[in-house]
């Protein structure tokens, strides 16, 4: 089920969904998490018959779906390509359910897809039922079709019980009592049994054996000799099986074939378990889906208030409810285990947390936007107060437009920190073993709270942050290697290898500036006596390196104007004393400035870098490629309207009709790339 779930996947993200049948209906309100393929007009962005045209398309997705030759185009696997299709993941009667809806154009295809991946015989395993079929696929997968719709389920189980956390106790498991009989007897000392040997009676003796009766030489029997029965030596016990404890030997118990027998039977009733709660939570997400009410996901606010219902692919979570979910999960695993308790599930969910993400193919970019919010509005009140929050100007300034990357970050560290504080009480007054000490729990974190100084340390970093990875060139560096003899006496070997030399500078803001002076000042007192190079330079200082041993020869420290400098570049130094700064780029100062987060990627600049770096053919010939179509990575957020709001976009070149073309030939091209280079190496190696 795993695979073709995967490869449903791959094809409906790439499909066309029209609005056709609105198969957002059968995804329930309480579902955490739900992906949505739809609204591409796929016949405009990339034909089936060129889908069908792609090696990596021919060669392997029909392998991984495991069907047989006579399927040779997504066209036959019956999947509707001019509707919506969803996934969503609920956890419902203990089992965690992945679930994937789909639009049928075909059922009898998609039937004999599923017969020829999952060898499926309507015999045994297909079951008509009110309204559509039931397919049973393997102990944890699923799938309910009529003639529009099908519903797959892949189900966990997620209260498996541990064979040792029941010894003696008969244990209830969803409604199916299970004895657990699993005595150990501690012994002082266990003796292997002897193995069964004729030769040896009761006593340890050994038994005479028969006489060899010849044949009689000359007319005269052969004489019989005796055997005298000899006293068996003790056998000490393994080395293995011994433990030494305050100078006292004890033998470690035997787990005999009865204990291995009981084990086994406890995992085989527990896989029983598993199966049965597995197939019931999937039979009532099917069943409902097609003949029941469903209270769906449409109607919550919470989802129309992220998700775009334009958007080409779109992914919502929801936090709060799902770590509500898996924390019950986890109550109940306990509830017969070690301790003993009766440890309640929560019941009170708590408005949290959620997060949507809304996909486009663009001509000329992949533009992915992201919008979170919390539904507590105190806790959005305080989610606004830690992005209050705005870069410094200097800060900005360290950002060349030719950098490799950069990432900025502008928070409010104090306000954070109090988010936390506050964030602390609630999951703590939430668990279900914390739950009867709320009270305590509130006393412990305000006493944390008096105890930290917030104001202390937000004057120590206010919370801007700045990397630059200004470039990265290929530098030789020694190393030691080893060999060895025949005697395994160990040679070494002075050896050089090419590794990358990042140029790059962090920056913080701080207000505590002569606490840093301090700091960045102490180790020059101690560097010679502890054997490094950290030299004060008048204004900055130097930590150094052996350049034929590391790829960065001096790291730069710097503390002025209200900044905390670590750099490799002496340039960035320069700028900092006075000298002239880097030529600032409107487009991205603006975006710094304007942004509580802010990072972007040359990714042109970085596949020419790994292209030099790279030891074989096929690396380089990919990174060539890359470098060719590939554009500049973005991404910034920041708070706007109640929610965080962000935007990261891939820009797209080369010869490419459209975003959604670009995925499907870098797929391709890679996969050609890798199988040219691996078929001339074979026939070099013929």
């Amino acid at each position: 089920m795993k695979k073709i779930l995967l490869s449903l996947t791959f094809i409906v993200a790439c499909f066309s969904f029209l609005q056709a049948q609105n198969l957002l209906s059968k995804v329930p309100a309480n579902a955490t998490l739900v992906i949505k393929y739809g609204s591409i007009n796929f016949s405009q962005h990339v034909p089936l018959q060129k889908i069908d045209g792609y090696s990596f398309v021919k060669d392997n997705l029909y392998k991984l779906l495991g069907v047989s030759d006579t399927v040779t185009s997504v066209q036959n696997m019956g999947i509707n390509v001019d509707q919506d299709a969803y996934q969503y993941v609920n956890i419902d009667d203990s089992c965690l359910n992945f679930v994937t809806v789909l639009p049928l154009k075909n059922s009898e295809q998609f039937v004999q897809l599923l017969k020829q991946s999952y060898k499926v015989k309507a015999t045994d395993k297909m079951v008509s039922k009110q309204g559509y079929d039931f397919v049973s696929l393997s102990d944890n997968s699923y799938v309910g079709y009529n003639s529009t719709t099908a519903i797959l389920v892949r189900s966990s189980y997620q209260n498996k019980r541990n064979y040792y956390e029941s010894y003696n106790t008969t244990v209830v498991v969803d409604s199916i009592t299970v004895k657990a009989d699993t005595t150990f007897t501690q012994v002082e000392e266990y003796k292997v049994p002897p193995k069964k040997n004729p030769t040896v009676n009761e006593k340890g003796y050994k038994v005479p054996k028969k006489p060899n009766v010849k044949k009689p030489i000359n007319g005269k029997k052969a004489p019989i000799k005796k055997t005298v029965p000899k006293k068996p030596a003790q056998k000490k016990p393994a080395d293995e099986d011994v433990k030494v404890y305050n100078e006292e030997t004890y033998v470690m118990p035997y787990e005999d074939s009865m204990e291995m027998m009981k084990r086994e039977l406890w995992n085989q009733q527990q896989d029983l378990i598993s199966k049965k709660q597995q197939q019931t939570a999937a039979e009532k997400i099917i069943e409902t889906s097609f003949n029941g009410t469903i209270k769906n996901i449409s109607s919550e606010t919470n989802y129309t208030k992220i998700i775009e219902p334009n958007a080409h692919i779109s992914v919502w979570a929801d936090y709060e409810n799902l770590f509500s979910q898996y924390q019950n999960l986890f109550s109940s695993a306990f509830k017969y285990g070690i301790f003993g308790g009766n440890s309640a599930p929560i019941n009170n969910k708590v408005a949290g947390n959620l997060t949507g993400m809304n996909m486009y193919f663009d001509n000329n970019k992949i533009r992915v936007e992201q919008k979170s919010f919390n539904a507590d509005p105190a806790l959005a009140n305080m989610g606004k107060d830690v992005m209050n929050s705005k870069q410094l100007t200097g800060l900005a300034a360290l950002v060349n437009a030719d950098n490799l990357a950069y990432a900025s970050i502008s928070v409010n560290n104090q306000a954070a920190t109090n988010y936390y504080y506050t964030i602390m009480k609630k999951y703590l007054r939430s668990n279900s073993y914390m739950a009867e000490y709320a009270d305590l729990v509130d006393v412990y974190v305000d006493l944390l709270e008096i105890v930290i100084d917030e104001k202390g340390l937000s004057d120590l970093s206010p919370g801007n942050y700045m990397f630059v990875l200004h470039n990265m060139a290929t530098k030789m560096v020694d190393y030691t290697d080893y060999t060895y003899d025949s005697e395994y006496n160990k040679t070494e070997v002075k050896k050089t290898k090419k590794e990358l030399a990042p140029n790059f500078t962090f920056a913080m803001e701080t207000k505590k500036e002569a606490f840093m002076q301090k700091i960045a000042n102490l180790p020059v007192k101690y560097a010679s006596k502890f054997e490094f190079k950290y030299v004060d330079k008048g204004g900055f200082y130097e930590l150094a390196f052996d350049s034929s041993k590391y790829p960065v020869s001096s790291l730069y420290f710097m503390v002025k104007d209200g900044k905390v400098i670590v750099t490799t570049s002496k340039d960035v130094i320069a700028i900092s004393q006075g000298a002239a700064g880097f030529k600032v780029d409107d487009e991205i100062n603006k975006s710094i400035l304007n942004n509580n987060y802010s990072a972007q990627l040359n990714t042109k600049k970085l596949m020419s870098i790994l292209e030099q770096e790279a030891s074989t053919k096929t690396n380089k010939d990919i990174c060539n490629y890359l470098q060719q179509n590939m554009g500049t990575v973005k991404t910034e957020s920041s708070f706007k309207d109640g929610f965080v709001v962000g935007t990261s976009t891939l820009n797209i070149e080369g010869n490419h009709k459209n975003s959604l073309e670009f995925i499907f030939n870098i797929i391709d091209n890679v996969y050609k790339i890798t199988e040219t280079n691996r078929k001339e190496t074979e026939k070099r190696v013929d």
